[in-house]
């Protein structure tokens, strides 16, 4: 059977056994348009759930942080007006007519250990008025490496250091505007990883969080969200923190190219017929017209609702909403599953994916996309469809490089890479300065990503990537090689015993349901 799917900046049909099942994403749910959303966010703080509203928080003399995402969710780009700019603009109207001050208000951007966002796409999010009030003197991104800015809140019952930025313990309330796209983001994540430093999230970014678990993707019985929820906790005693979630539908694509997430029964009779001829025309473009076609690509997203108030009140609202959004029911598990992955991650806005990034996004994401047991057997196989470019982005990915080169060249396994090199490049001088003035993400940050992927490198049998022209990426990233998909299907039937394959259409997004 046809399996139409990514393979980077290119979309196939990948040949797969006719006993094959594929999966694919609910439709849409409705969302709130731009021209309703300033109504509802002011609905939202003036009806917040468990806490007053928020014109009885603050008065002529309080000190507002306002925190917001950085542009790694929801992702893609989403079409102007970014829906935070309209949310924002809007918070700050209210805040004004309170009586609260203009000098009172600052607005960060919550990047964490993610490189910081620049002036331009900062200007895209928020746009013209936001940044011209406030920009560059009350508007920054966070930086976790800024000791003067850094403050030790204190030490969490499981002895976890909790530092944060100053202004957050300087204010007297933080507001954070959130946009949801999965339910690993948002609650009680939001200021506690947000404005986290190394020391404050190198605990539950570890590959001890995930190795007995493989929840990172949901709070529910995640080791790493209840880390984190401790700390967020605390800093919630120093400052009361006011939540704005909205829980974003799966609209990734604009109308026109919702046919790539559809399965051939739900298309109408000219998606089908663009959809049979998209492979064909795309491979008569070269490679890189093809990455500026799918970079191009602006969403349509819009929120399905919008909550406000105390933090646990709002997520547990939030997750809710997302779980009609994104859950399916998947019969049982399966011992292979095929997965073709685009040229897009969180973190490679702007940029091509990277080695590294090819399989935390398969292994630490798709992988843990479900909500009770993984879609995959114990013992399976996964088969990642991917060209696997060595490329990585002069400014954004300067330790991504140095871990592909250094890290993954002596190791994969995370325990080992912790112990060995964690540090080094934690406290790196030079890759700091990355950090800090040259656009890159943190050198901590190509472990985290890596640290996901623990417990399926430990559940799975082999890991099977097909794309590079020869082995060595694979061997590199420590998974197995195949020249085709044919070769790969044929190594995972040697284990299996039998074609036994899963297929799943991404994006949209979806978490399983996993029957018995």
């Amino acid at each position: 059977m046809k399996y139409f799917t990514y393979f980077g900046n290119h979309l196939v049909n990948a040949k797969i056994p006719d006993n094959s099942e594929v999966f694919y994403a609910k439709p849409p749910l409705p969302g709130i348009k731009r021209s309703e959303l300033s109504e509802h966010t002011q609905q939202a703080f003036e009806n917040p759930l468990e806490m007053p509203p928020l014109r009885e928080l603050v008065n002529g003399n309080s000190k507002v942080l306002i925190l917001f995402d950085d542009n790694c969710q929801p992702f893609p780009l989403t079409k102007k007006p970014d829906m935070r700019q309209i949310m924002i603009e809007t918070l700050l109207k209210l805040l004004y007519e309170y009586g609260v001050e203009k000098k009172n208000i600052q607005l960060m951007c919550a990047v964490a250990l993610h490189r910081k966002m620049k002036e331009h796409e900062l200007a895209f999010m928020l746009g013209k008025d936001i940044m011209s009030e406030f920009y560059p003197h009350q508007l920054r991104n966070f930086d976790a490496e800024d000791k003067e800015q850094i403050v030790e809140v204190g030490k969490t019952e499981h002895d976890e250091i909790v530092e944060t930025d100053k202004a957050a313990l300087d204010a007297d309330l933080i507001i954070y505007v959130d946009m949801i796209q999965i339910p690993l983001n948002g609650g009680h994540k939001s200021v506690a990883v947000g404005l986290g430093t190394y020391n404050s999230i190198a605990p539950h970014h570890s590959p001890h969080m995930t190795s007995e678990s493989p929840h990172v993707m949901q709070p529910e019985g995640s080791h790493m969200h209840a880390c984190i929820e401790r700390m967020s906790r605390l800093i919630q005693k120093e400052t009361p923190i006011f939540v704005l979630e909205a829980a974003m539908n799966g609209a990734i694509y604009p109308f026109h190219l919702r046919y790539v997430g559809k399965p051939n029964k739900d298309c109408n009779i000219v998606e089908k017929i663009i959809k049979a001829f998209t492979p064909v025309t795309l491979s008569l473009l070269p490679e890189s017209v093809r990455y500026k076609i799918l970079k191009s690509v602006q969403t349509d997203y819009e929120p399905m609702a919008v909550h406000a108030g105390d933090i646990d009140a709002v997520h547990a609202k939030t997750l809710t909403m997302m779980k009609d959004q994104l859950a399916i029911d998947i019969p049982r598990q399966y011992s292979t599953l095929v997965f073709g992955l685009p040229d897009m991650s969180p973190y490679a806005v702007d940029a091509r994916i990277n080695p590294v990034l090819v399989v935390s996004d398969i292994l630490g994401y798709v992988f843990n996309w479900f909500y009770n047991k993984p879609i995959i057997k114990e013992n399976g196989v996964v088969i990642i469809m991917n060209p696997t470019y060595e490329i990585f982005h002069e400014e954004y990915h300067v330790a991504y490089k140095m871990f592909y080169d250094e890290v993954l060249a002596d190791t994969t396994e995370p325990f080992e890479m912790q112990q060995k090199y964690q540090e080094k490049y934690a406290k790196d001088e030079y890759l700091i300065d990355c950090y800090r003035n040259k656009y890159a993400h943190h050198g901590f940050h190509p472990f985290t990503v890596w640290y996901w992927a623990t417990y399926p490198l430990k559940y799975l049998s082999k890991v099977i990537l097909v794309g590079p022209k020869e082995p060595q990426v694979a061997q590199r990233l420590g998974v197995e090689w195949a020249k085709n998909l044919d070769d790969a299907l044929a190594m995972a039937r040697e284990i299996s015993g039998d074609d036994d394959v899963v297929a799943l259409t991404m994006p949209p997004f979806f978490y399983a349901n996993v029957g018995e």
